[in-house]
């Protein structure tokens, strides 16, 4: 009798057991939404998500400038008006100082942005001493790039600002944290209040630098025929040399594995042959040129790329970050040293343009053909993509590069007068690239 109940009990147990387990599956099941792809090899998040993809990196800077006035420190020869005091560190084609600057500054500059008051325009003395009189940080992100971008990018947060950034200020004022920046759309500059960003942490995070002897165009004489902003330092730079390499030029292997990192099922997906490698998926396509440049076609209604939802920033951020991390999902592991920046965000009749460009360790990379990833966003999907695949690694040596002075001479030589002086790297499809002056047009609309 005792082993009947025994028996008993154990079978109400699984009984019992059953019926929680039936009950969790369909409550996972409700979780799931039917309309999921299921594809073998397909992705469920955005491309980038898998390689631990770091959104501050869409944000950082590519020179900064920290200005701490009223205190000695400035030497002789470096461009700045005859008595001029204070501490001025300026950092240029210097990744790793300029991320390492940035972390330290980002939570005033993310306070700032999205709580700051209604812009005010400001003239151009207003500006300049924003960047020469003032305790404070400037931050050249060399790209175009929208304040709800910025915003998004820092903490995936909103902010009520619409501009188009490159330069922006961010000082310590009278009234609290004081926002500038000069809007790319129209040209003009701008000043915000902000009373919630806390100037002593602002203070803080500036402290410790020592003085290097940085300066804007408009401080000296000698560069009155550049554009006015153009960041300079006293001595000429000394960037690498590097050695340059198609990464896609396997053939139809490498197109494989280039399909299969965007999220392309191989089981659905057939190769073959033109002048270019091509796969397809349904009314999807790819192509591969020898040169490496991949190009992406979607069929209509296709939804393989579709716009996620990347916090509360906004559609245009979303649209930005969701780009991004597809062009990463494919060139991170292939670009070796290089970073992946936002050159712009356009909008145009068939949609939103948005467009890439590598840079080593600070400095822009001028590819033969364009940029190094051009996206057209539609209706919430990306409907078409390009990549130009380039791999940089260090080659050991230095370039040669001329002197500030001598730059901005060979500028003015070339009738190229009010442009800014730029640090370029040129790669036309050579095994090397490397580094050398080059005229930037930074009139209103234009960059």
């Amino acid at each position: 009798m005792e082993n009947k109940r025994k028996i008993r009990a154990v079978e109400v147990m699984k009984d019992i057991l059953i019926v929680l387990l039936t009950a969790s599956a369909l409550y996972l099941a409700a979780q799931t939404p039917l309309v999921a792809p299921l594809r073998e090899e397909g992705r469920q998040t955005a491309p980038g998500h898998s390689q631990g993809v770091n959104r501050m990196e869409g944000a950082l800077p590519m020179a900064m400038v920290v200005n701490l006035p009223g205190q000695p420190g400035i030497p002789a020869g470096a461009g700045l008006p005859e008595g001029a005091e204070g501490v001025r560190c300026g950092i240029l084609y210097n990744q790793e100082g300029c991320q390492e600057l940035f972390q330290r500054v980002a939570g005033p500059l993310v306070e700032a942005l999205s709580s700051a008051g209604t812009p005010e325009p400001v003239n151009r003395r207003q500006w300049e001493r924003a960047l020469t009189d003032t305790l404070g940080v400037y931050m050249d992100f060399q790209g175009e790039v929208p304040l709800s971008v910025l915003v998004g990018w820092l903490s995936g947060g909103e902010t009520g600002l619409t501009a188009t950034v490159r330069r922006l200020v961010l000082t310590v004022g009278e009234d609290g944290v004081e926002l500038y920046y000069r809007d790319e759309g129209d040209g003009a500059y701008y000043r915000c209040q902000d009373q919630v960003a806390d100037p002593f942490s602002l203070a803080e995070a500036l402290s410790g630098l020592t003085d290097n002897g940085a300066f804007y165009a408009f401080e000296s004489e000698l560069y009155r025929d550049l554009d006015p902003d153009t960041l300079l330092l006293p001595g000429a730079p000394s960037p690498q040399v590097y050695a340059a390499a198609n990464p896609a030029s396997g053939g139809q292997p490498a197109l494989e594995a280039l399909v299969r990192d965007l999220g392309f099922s191989l089981n659905s997906t057939s190769f073959y042959s033109t002048d270019e490698q091509v796969a397809r998926s349904g009314d999807d396509s790819v192509r591969l040129s020898a040169r490496g440049t991949a190009q992406y076609e979607g069929g209509e209604g296709s939804g393989l790329f579709p716009i996620l939802r990347q916090g509360s920033a906004g559609p245009l951020f979303d649209s930005v970050e969701t780009c991004r991390q597809t062009a990463l999902s494919v060139l991170a592991s292939r670009c070796g040293e290089a970073r992946l920046y936002l050159i712009s965000v356009e909008e145009r009749p068939e949609g939103w343009e948005i467009d890439f460009g590598y840079s080593l360790n600070g400095v822009p990379v001028l590819l033969e053909r364009g940029s190094a990833a051009r996206f057209l966003v539609r209706g919430g999907q990306i409907v078409q993509f390009s990549l130009n695949l380039r791999s940089y690694t260090s080659a050991g040596s230095a370039s040669l590069v001329l002197p500030p002075r001598q730059g901005a001479a060979a500028l003015g030589a070339r009738g190229l007068k009010g442009s800014e002086l730029l640090l370029t790297y040129t790669d036309s499809g050579g095994d090397t690239v490397s580094a050398g002056w080059s005229a930037r047009d930074n009139a209103a609309g234009e960059g």
